[in-house]
């Protein structure tokens, strides 16, 4: 039952995204027609930074209940590295998601959580190469995940209450799946610039992490070989 609901979710965000990416090429298309074909033949390597709701549970412990940090806004950077098995079309690649979030302000104790995933990462571009819809993305990964919680204190004798050190850090390992969808227009023949928007989840067997929840919405710029 648990994974008829998970593949029904997993059915409902990939529509849903596949919605958006129709709007986003709707949007850039009249950008994207004077731009160069998008030619992908070859490797390939992307990046992407941007700021993204994510949520966090934290499993009950013997003197706390489970924790639901609710949702906050957090950097999400994307590295990757791939190859073009299909030209054109279809690209394979093995791709880094990060989410990062902190709480807390000078001279307070603060709390860090890092959650990030290594994927295995596919990528289809449905469209004709030389013209804008040539620009539109969908992706999917499978891989590891892994999450980190940092506590941090005020050193005492700092009079200005803006450094810290650590006093507790714990990690957990999981398995994160990634759906997403975006939108690239070509700078040159070997440079995109574009937008993505994508839905994370990484489910963790530890002491401290559950679930993490995050929708990456980042700029990219992919380059062509």
């Amino acid at each position: 039952m648990e994974s008829r609901t998970r593949i029904g979710f997993i059915l409902k965000r990939g529509i849903g995204l596949v919605g958006l990416a129709l709007m986003l090429a709707g949007v850039l298309a009249p950008a994207a027609e004077a731009a160069p074909p998008h030619e992908r033949g070859g490797v390939f390597f992307g990046i992407g930074v941007g700021f993204s709701p994510g949520k966090v549970n934290l499993l009950a412990t013997e003197v706390t209940e489970s924790v639901e940090s609710g949702w906050e806004v957090g950097f999400t950077p994307r590295i990757q590295l791939g190859y073009a098995i299909v030209r054109n079309h279809l690209l394979v690649s093995v791709a880094n998601q990060q989410w990062g979030y902190e709480q807390g302000i000078f001279a307070e104790d603060k709390l860090r959580i890092n959650a990030q995933s290594l994927s295995l990462a596919l990528t289809w571009c449905p469209g004709k190469p030389d013209n804008a819809t040539g620009g539109i993305q969908l992706m999917a990964s499978v891989g590891l995940a892994n999450a980190r919680l940092t506590l941090l204190e005020p050193i005492e004798d700092d009079p200005y209450g803006d450094t810290f050190e650590e006093v507790f850090k714990h990690d957990d390992s999981g398995t994160a799946f990634q759906v997403g969808v975006g939108y690239e227009i070509r700078v040159t023949r070997a440079v995109a610039f574009g937008l993505t928007v994508s839905y994370v989840r990484q489910d963790y067997d530890g002491e401290i992490f559950d679930i993490t929840e995050v929708y990456p919405v980042n700029l990219t710029l992919n380059w062509y070989w």
